[in-house]
């Protein structure tokens, strides 16, 4: 049985039908779920979806470390643990630059020094009720003497950071307990995933069998195989719209196409965009199509490190459909 892992980003889709959607998944033998920040907050979802299941993991992915403070999110971390013991995992990410700026307020700067101290801070906290009262002093947050009054041993929360870039993805290696790889990807990127990886887990001692990946796989299943490749286009239409794909859509040999969706999105012109879409992009970047047709496409990634986290972002469809692909999806574990 292959491992799998599912992320959810709805928007309207009612917090009880996200609740049946991760029980589906649990009982289908996915292994971990996690929810994105996207169009809501990742606390109170996971929240209900580990009151709501018994087995499967639960976890934020990502959660985005701009508009917080890390106490908080250690002391939200502590609590989610022990509302599923040894079921909860911690993902912290950047997130994009113009939604920090104009969602949040925030300017965003120095990326790579807020997530050291924020993963240090968090690691900190969490290992207060052991270690005592914790004090940081760094360049950008500062804690004196916090101690968490609600647990009476260390807690104990896998962190892991979703990294793209190089730099990011090397200090994953040394700070976190594993990482989240975005929705692009390939053999030649994860090859050089794995070897900043290697290098930042040598800084601390570490090697690569102390870390876990999770990538991101676009996955869209249907009964119908062409609604599901209509659906895949449409999530890499999105994703055109961060710089960070269009570097790897480039480097994947996918420059003009993605630079010509890019500019089509900016003109509102959604349906152009999804015609630039090729099938070879599909058959890179996805997988689509019906149950058997998907189960047979995730041979492809049997050599990559790491577990698949199936996700299809509710990008111009209607979120009951990615609701059925998800439902459909969770047979692919077994």
């Amino acid at each position: 049985m292959p491992k799998l892992a599912a992320s959810f980003v709805f928007a309207s889709t009612p917090l009880a039908v996200q609740v049946d959607l991760v029980r589906t998944l649990e009982a289908g033998g996915v292994e971990h779920v996690f929810f994105g920040e996207a169009w809501r907050e990742p606390v109170v979802p996971m929240t209900a979806a580990l009151l709501g299941s018994s087995t499967i993991g639960v976890g934020s992915a990502i959660s985005q470390i701009y508009p917080v403070n890390p106490v908080v999110v250690a002391q939200q971390a502590a609590q989610l643990a022990e509302l599923g013991p040894g079921r909860f995992s911690l993902g912290l990410g950047l997130g994009a630059s113009f939604v920090v700026e104009r969602w949040f307020g925030v300017p965003y700067d120095r990326p790579l020094r807020r997530a050291r101290e924020f993963a240090d801070v968090v690691r900190g906290v969490l290992a207060s009720p052991e270690d005592g009262p914790f004090t940081y002093s760094g360049e950008i947050f500062s804690v004196k003497r916090y101690q968490l009054p609600f647990a009476d041993a260390a807690v104990r929360v896998p962190v892991h950071l979703a990294a793209v870039g190089p730099a990011m993805q090397t200090l994953a290696g040394e700070v976190a307990d594993g990482v989240v790889v975005g929705a692009l990807h390939s053999e030649r990127t994860m090859e050089q995933t794995v070897a900043r990886l290697e290098r930042g887990a040598a800084r601390r001692g570490r090697t690569l069998d102390d870390l876990t990946i999770w990538y991101y796989l676009a996955c869209c299943v249907s009964t119908d195989s062409e609604r599901a490749r209509a659906m895949a286009r449409r999530s890499l239409v999105y994703l055109t719209q961060y710089p960070h794909y269009r570097a790897v859509y480039s480097e994947e040999g996918f420059a003009a196409e993605a630079d010509t969706i890019a500019g089509l999105v900016r003109q509102k012109e959604m349906d152009r965009a999804e015609d630039v879409v090729t099938d070879d992009m599909i058959n890179r970047f996805a997988i689509a199509g019906t149950v058997a047709e998907c189960r047979e496409q995730l041979k492809r990634y049997a050599g990559y490190p790491g577990v698949p986290v199936l996700h299809l972002i509710p990008f111009r469809m209607d979120e009951a459909e990615v609701q059925e692909s998800f439902r459909l999806a969770a047979s692919l574990a077994r």
